[in-house]
């Protein structure tokens, strides 16, 4: 952090004075907030009328009657594809019952001899395992050559080719640790479908054709990256371009065209439908954010409407409304405080300010700097307001959780922030130990959790925020190196000479900056294996939970850094168009 720095300079009469030079502070020069709350509050979305909502119950009673009518002549292809379908479109919460009956059929024959072709196997094998059926990845072995290539082709033409490697690569991305198999698949299909896209290319061919804008889509976003909203999104323009295509249709999803058609229907409306209640939901962010107390405060960022975009993207449901925006107002009262603690506050000021912060009172703040006072009269209602819903909610047990995760989170910062003033470059796992509060994730995970309307035990709570929960540790790691893998550079410039790229260094003498990235990345994509297990296994934790820690925080953090950090550099395009996408612009019927 930079320090008050003091000079002696000359006085007019001759004689010497000692004064006080002003404060230098350092500053990330973000950019300002790209969305006014005057575009905010004009987005008027048509869907949120009555009509809409009554035409998606019939839609849904239509679908209803089809699966029930036309479910047992499915094959096991048909049903494995129609699962598939309905929860990629986003619209599975409708037909949970349908799909059990499905999922369970499939899995009836999945330790038979039934999935002798590797296109079957690789469907079966991600839709069971997606849906938390035990499966093993062994089943790819009789699939796999003696160079290390997977054909099951027979005399399928080139289009069925490209299907099944696709279908192969995108079973090989949930991946467990020590699944050698899968991601010897996947190093096979990336290669082979990277060539594939090379070539139609190269001639041109029109990329607009569906099984080309799957493999596209896929290769450029791997699952990992893909949340519920991003996927839905992109798969809805897929299908709609699949069903003008017959032949596409009929080799690779293998449901008739009518049901097809409906489940395209429903998913555009009720996509609609959810855009205008989110709408709704983002001009109180704004309003609330216009009508703050720290607008002006110009050295962090002001990102609400980007923040509740990252928790929308994965619980985009109605019952999810209360945990969105309280995980925007949450965020940017943690963004305030992050840039005062990495950029702006002296080692001095900060303190105080963590003692005042720990013990939220208010009588302490007396003495701080005015951008101090406000930070803590910004954030201190936020949380309180937090906490007193989650307490009636849940009951008072919940308290605990929060007060810890807050000490915590606030206390990891100060040790940054000791570090940064110091000039001092941790060891690799005194970063990490310490990375694993000062990430955010804990606290964001918990307190988020405690917003949803559903029933939460002080069992189930202390199994997920527990130190040796698994789910905790690795989106708290994950989030923490993922950030940094993007921002270390720019941190760096900033006077952040703590990062895990940096420490790593610093542990291994002679290591160049490509040596630290290599390892880390290879730490990540071990994590990432670890996460998918802990997700994708059996589990008494509800759904609802291991969702939030997974997708919202996880994948999240995954599909928001994928090609660059996201929220401090919004104003790219890449970013705004996703954002215009999923929340300002409806779907066209």
């Amino acid at each position: 952090m930079s320090i008050m720095a003091e000079s002696c300079a000359n006085s007019s009469n001759g004689g010497n004075s000692c004064m006080p030079n002003p404060t230098v502070r350092r500053t990330g020069n973000h950019h300002p907030n790209v969305w006014s709350d005057d575009f905010i509050q004009s987005l008027d979305s048509p869907y949120g009328g009555s009509s809409y909502s009554e035409q998606r119950e019939t839609l849904i009673n239509e679908l209803h009657g089809m699966f029930s009518n036309g479910g047992e002549e499915f094959g096991l292809l048909e049903r494995i594809s129609l699962v598939d379908v309905v929860q990629r479109l986003g619209i599975d919460r409708y037909f949970q019952e349908e799909i059990k009956l499905a999922l369970d059929s499939i899995y009836k024959h999945w330790n038979h001899d039934t999935f002798e072709d590797l296109n079957t196997t690789a469907l079966g094998f991600r839709i069971l395992r997606l849906n938390r059926y035990e499966v093993s990845s062994d089943v790819f072995q009789k699939f796999k050559g003696e160079e290390g290539q997977f054909f099951d082709f027979g005399s399928s033409h080139e289009d069925t080719e490209l299907a099944i490697v696709l279908n192969l690569y995108k079973a090989s991305e949930l991946d467990f640790p020590g699944e050698k198999i899968l991601k010897e698949a996947r190093v096979f299909a990336c290669a082979y479908l990277q060539k594939a896209m090379k070539e139609y290319n190269d001639i041109k061919v029109d990329t607009e054709k569906p099984l080309l804008m799957e493999i596209e889509y896929a290769l450029k976003y791997p699952w990992r990256t893909r949340v519920p909203r991003w996927e839905a999104w992109n798969f809805i323009q897929i299908l709609r371009q699949q069903n003008c295509n017959g032949s596409f249709a009929n080799n690779i999803y293998r449901i008739p065209k009518t049901c097809s058609q409906k489940l395209l229907e429903l998913a555009i409306l009720d996509f609609n439908i959810l855009q205008a209640q989110h709408q709704s939901e983002l001009k109180l962010v704004s309003t609330w954010w216009k009508h703050s107390s720290v607008t002006h405060l110009d050295f962090f960022r002001h990102r609400h409407i980007e923040f509740y975009f990252w928790w929308v993207c994965s619980l985009f449901e109605p019952e999810f409304s209360a945990s969105r925006i309280g995980f925007a107002k949450l965020v940017t009262t943690l963004s305030l405080l992050d840039d005062i603690y990495d950029t702006y506050g002296t080692v001095d000021e900060l303190r105080p300010f963590t003692k005042a912060l720990i013990r939220w009172d208010s009588s302490m703040i007396d003495n701080l700097p005015d951008y101090m006072k406000l930070a803590f009269k910004f954030t201190c209602p936020i949380h309180k307001e937090i906490a007193s819903e989650a307490e009636r909610k849940h009951g008072s047990f919940v308290h605990k959780y929060i007060q810890s995760c807050w000490e915590s989170y606030i206390s990891s910062y100060m040790e940054e922030a000791e570090w940064i003033a110091s000039k001092h470059t941790p060891g690799f796992d005194e970063y990490l130990i310490n990375g694993e509060s000062s990430g955010g994730l804990r606290i964001v995970m918990v307190l988020s959790l405690l917003l949803v309307d559903a029933p939460l035990s002080d069992e189930i709570l202390e199994e997920l925020d527990s130190p040796s929960s698994k789910m905790r540790v690795l989106v708290s790691l994950l989030a923490r190196v993922v950030d940094d893998v993007r921002d270390f550079e720019d941190e760096k410039d900033h006077g952040e000479t703590a990062s895990s790229i940096e420490c790593y260094m610093k542990d291994n003498h002679g290591s160049t900056r490509e040596d630290a990235l290599n390892y880390v990345m290879n730490l990540i994509e071990g994590w990432a294996q670890e996460a998918n297990k802990e997700f994708l296994n059996p589990s008494h934790i509800p759904n609802y939970c291991r969702n939030l820690y997974f997708n919202a925080g996880m994948r999240g953090i995954f599909f928001l850094y994928k090609d660059i950090d996201g929220i401090t550099n919004s104003h790219q395009k890449v970013i705004m168009d996703a954002i215009t996408n999923i929340l300002m612009v409806p779907i066209m019927p």
